[in-house]
């Protein structure tokens, strides 16, 4: 499965072209034969990047893949209002949201991050909070492909003032967007020989191993638990982990400064919850799950 829809995600991006591309020459056909020149070169680029990416699995390229899926799709309701005929309109629309269900498919994300796995490791995304998934996260998306690509259609316009200003201050939105969503992709639980590890820096001040030894229980969190919450308050189901004796963290907190808590259960929210334990059964983690 994971290998399907790895090859099916890089099948979409070497189409991509075929479904788009009628669709994006005709919005750029209004501009001047240079600045349609260069700004098709940039496409071309950019998906070049998104195409190489999908053969590295990595969680940067998770990134760049997902963020460019945004960018077309933004660029295809853009020059949907273009003289393009409907037909092309359809194809194009169709290409961006197939592009977009399989990038933002969980199981590509625990693909790439996963990649990263040294020996006997596993290794699964976080799932981010209510406020993030409904709110932070598509307006970061909105704000970093509007600097990326505003100041150089303005300019392309020959607006040259206001596109230079626009990419002055575009840019560095973008770099820090795209930093901030990279970020998110850099959450995870992983599973090694030793036990568990939770890698979270919006939970915890650094990588935090919980020994095979020390773990009772892994399971769906009950509703009147009382474990530390490190889900960040995300949607779907929690696991909760049990220790069989209390634990030293260090929670993460804005300043540099942070103060060691024990704790003696927590919870964490994975992207795919029942892979995760089906895994963690296989290493004898996971007991019985709390009731």
């Amino acid at each position: 499965m994971n290998r399907l829809l790895l090859f099916g995600l890089r099948v979409i991006w070497i189409v991509f072209p075929l479904g788009v591309g009628p669709l994006f020459a005709d919005g750029l056909n209004p501009l001047e034969e240079i600045p349609r020149s260069v700004l098709s070169v940039v496409l071309w680029v950019l998906w070049g990047l998104a195409l190489f990416s999908t053969f590295i699995p990595r969680p940067l390229s998770l990134t760049v893949i997902r963020f460019g899926t945004v960018t077309a799709s933004v660029l295809v309701l853009w020059a949907s209002t273009s003289s393009a005929t409907s037909s092309v309109i359809v194809v194009a629309l169709i290409f961006v949201a197939v592009a977009l269900l399989v990038s933002s498919n969980a199981t590509v994300g625990d693909v790439f991050v996963d990649q990263l796995s040294y020996g006997d490791e596993k290794r699964f995304l976080l799932r981010s909070s209510a406020a993030v998934t409904g709110f932070l996260r598509p307006a970061t998306y909105l704000v970093s492909v509007a600097g990326l690509i505003c100041g150089p259609y303005l300019l392309a316009e020959e607006s040259f003032v206001a596109g230079a200003i626009l990419c002055v201050v575009g840019f560095p939105l973008t770099f820090f967007g795209l930093r901030s969503l990279h970020q998110l992709n850099r959450r995870w639980v992983v599973l090694v020989p030793a036990g568990l590890v939770l890698h979270d820096h919006l939970a915890l001040n650094e990588p935090t191993l919980f020994q095979k030894s020390e773990i009772d229980l892994i399971g769906p969190a009950s509703i009147d638990t009382d474990a530390t919450d490190f889900t960040q308050g995300a949607y779907g189901l929690a696991l909760e982990v049990r220790c069989e004796s209390p634990h030293d963290v260090w929670p993460a907190a804005v300043k540099k400064e942070t103060e060691m808590v024990t704790i003696d259960a927590f919870l964490f929210a994975p992207v795919r919850p029942d892979s995760f334990l089906s895994e963690a059964v296989g290493r004898s983690l996971t007991g019985h799950s709390p009731a």
